[in-house]
């Protein structure tokens, strides 16, 4: 039952304000944090403006919509809590304790009002433009994107970037090493498709690679146009269309990734198409219809060949497609049945079929590796028995001293003994009782390596790289011919001048996006609006993350929440009254 709330009183408005500030003051403990400070003093500005806006006139609610509400104010002020717990050591000390209690109230005031005041004005309205000529919206997006990202390329950075992950999957394509799925086996097939024509037809490595990123430019421009051709056409205001344009034109590192051979970058193009056509499909948005369709599928397909996880996404989402909408959407959810299905054989039989290596099993694991490595990281003592059984499977001397608690890497390539798989594979549940027991004596060294590992991907962000521009160093007779040239110059210059002001750091901010993408899941679930099912395999890929990543803040791993934000918080915010 939806009840009538009155703004509350003048006092608790003022006790709630003074927690805000508080919170985000240079005397707060958060202000020297090794998190973006910059995101916190946003997030403290966007909860006392909501705060404000909230008192302005009463608002109608149930009970369960306030506790959902209340939850995410407190999972997102535990969540700031948790990730600065170093802080707030010891806690027996009283001025930690009421630090933390700040922090705690603090943070929850912050996420409470930010949602309250979402769910009482969303939808908003957007310009009645009609939204004519939404084609001549889509070439010019495309048009100016790929005539930026391909000065890079020819002008700059040719052929573009290169890393480990990169020569692993030229490699494949040379026929130098056997395919394996380490390295998406359907994403090297698709770099392939570019590769070898252009091998075939003039034998130089660079002008294939060259193709490639050229094609991949191409494909990103179309799907960033795309995003903005269907904000255009819901009515979403002209200035949010400009700045929606200059994340995707001019942010550096779109620039860079459209020049760098990894999986992540098609696969995050993908899951743009996949959220967009998706929302044009149940908006019912733009007049050709079968091209929303196509592009759908083209979307699907990648998304769920190009990364595995994008595959139990897409999974996780046909789903709930079957669960809230099979009846009012009976052909889409045949068509994403089918393309599940068909997904699913192509990852798992037909590439056992072809004798595809598969994945090691052990990199499921990097989060348990990591929470071992730092119980003997900090000497902790444990049965001989126990020790015994890690030495099986670990250098245990050698883990205590590579552990690094921001990547599981050092642990998972230097100390484990990676001929002992079988061994493992087959006392499986003998190691998982183990961890288990090392566990229950040490909760908290398994705790803090979880926090320190994954962090990155639920908290405000931090320093770490996000692209690279260096070309590794090879055998496959790929160099970077870097330009000499005023185009060099002038990307050089603005990379610098974009890098620098904190004001850009929510940008790159890993953890801000999260929490922006959960806001507009619990909003569209309290209204219960359909466009909450564009968030949901974004949100199945950002759980992985927490479950097995192998780096606690690597952007390229969240590049797919960070180009579909833009049209995820257009369908939040605004309901379109005209489409074509």
């Amino acid at each position: 039952m939806r009840k009538r709330y009155a703004p509350v009183s003048k006092s608790l408005l003022f006790f709630q304000a003074v927690l805000v500030y508080a919170w985000s003051t240079v005397l707060s403990p958060l202000s020297v944090t090794d998190t973006y400070y910059s995101v916190y003093l946003l997030c403290a500005l966007m909860g006392a403006l909501c705060l404000y806006d909230n008192q302005t006139a009463a608002y109608y609610c149930s009970t369960s919509q306030r506790v959902w509400m209340g939850i995410f104010a407190a999972v997102y002020s535990g969540a700031v809590a948790l990730a600065n717990y170093a802080l707030f050591e010891p806690l027996t000390v009283l001025q930690n304790l009421f630090d933390l209690t700040c922090v705690l109230a603090g943070g929850w005031v912050i996420g409470y009002q930010i949602l309250l005041c979402l769910f009482r004005r969303l939808p908003l309205e957007g310009v009645d433009r009609k939204a004519q000529h939404p084609g001549v919206v889509f070439a010019v997006v495309f048009l100016l994107v790929a005539v930026i990202d391909l000065s890079y390329l020819l002008l700059d950075l040719y052929p573009g970037v290169l890393t480990t992950d990169s020569f692993s999957t030229m490699r494949q394509i040379l026929g130098m090493d056997g395919y394996d799925n380490v390295m998406p086996f359907w994403h090297t097939v698709t770099v392939q498709l570019f590769v070898q024509p252009v091998l075939r037809m003039c034998g130089d490595i660079n002008a294939a690679v060259a193709m490639f990123h050229g094609a991949q430019i191409l494909f990103m421009a179309a799907c960033f146009g795309y995003v903005i051709m269907t904000m255009y056409q819901m009515g979403v205001p002209t200035v949010l269309l400009i700045g929606t344009f200059a994340l995707y034109a001019l942010l550096p590192h779109n620039i860079v990734y459209s020049v760098t051979l990894w999986k992540d970058i098609p696969f995050a193009g993908a899951a743009v198409l996949l959220v967009t056509a998706l929302y044009r499909i149940l908006k019912n948005i733009g007049t050709r219809q079968w091209l929303n369709w196509t592009l759908f599928v083209i979307g699907a397909l990648g998304f769920s060949l190009w990364r595995t996880n994008g595959w139990y996404a897409f999974v996780a989402l046909t789903v709930l497609m079957v669960l809230l909408t099979g009846k009012r959407h009976k052909k889409l959810v045949v068509l994403m049945v089918v393309i599940a299905v068909l997904c699913g054989l192509l990852i798992g039989p037909v590439l056992d079929l072809w004798q595809v290596q598969g994945t090691n099993f052990v990199e499921a694991f990097g989060i348990p590796m990591q929470q071992i490595a730092r119980v003997l990281h900090n000497g902790r003592q444990l049965a001989a028995e126990d020790l015994e059984m890690l030495n099986r499977i670990f250098l245990v001397e050698r883990t205590a001293e590579v552990y690094d608690p921001l990547t599981v890497d050092p642990v998972k390539f230097e100390t484990f003994r990676y001929d002992q798989v079988p061994y493992l594979t087959e006392n499986l549940a003998d190691y998982i009782k183990l961890y288990l027991r090392i566990g229950a004596q040490y909760p908290r060294d398994y705790w803090q390596a979880w926090v320190e590992q994954t962090k990155g991907y639920w908290n405000g962000g931090y320093i770490f790289w996000t692209y690279t521009l260096k070309m590794g160093e090879n055998d496959l007779g790929i160099y970077q011919t870097p330009g000499e040239n005023p185009v060099a110059r002038l990307f050089a210059a603005w990379f610098r001048y974009v890098e620098k002001p904190q004001i850009f750091q929510c940008f790159a901010s890993i953890g801000l996006h999260v929490w922006a993408l959960t806001a507009c899941a619990i909003v569209n679930g309290l209204k219960k609006r359909q466009e909450g099912l564009l968030t949901v395999p974004i949100l199945v890929l950002i759980v992985g993350l927490w479950l097995g990543t192998p780096v606690f803040a690597e952007f390229r791993y969240a590049y797919p929440m960070i180009l579909t934000m833009p049209m995820i918080l257009a369908a939040t915010l605004y309901e379109p009254e005209y489409v074509e």
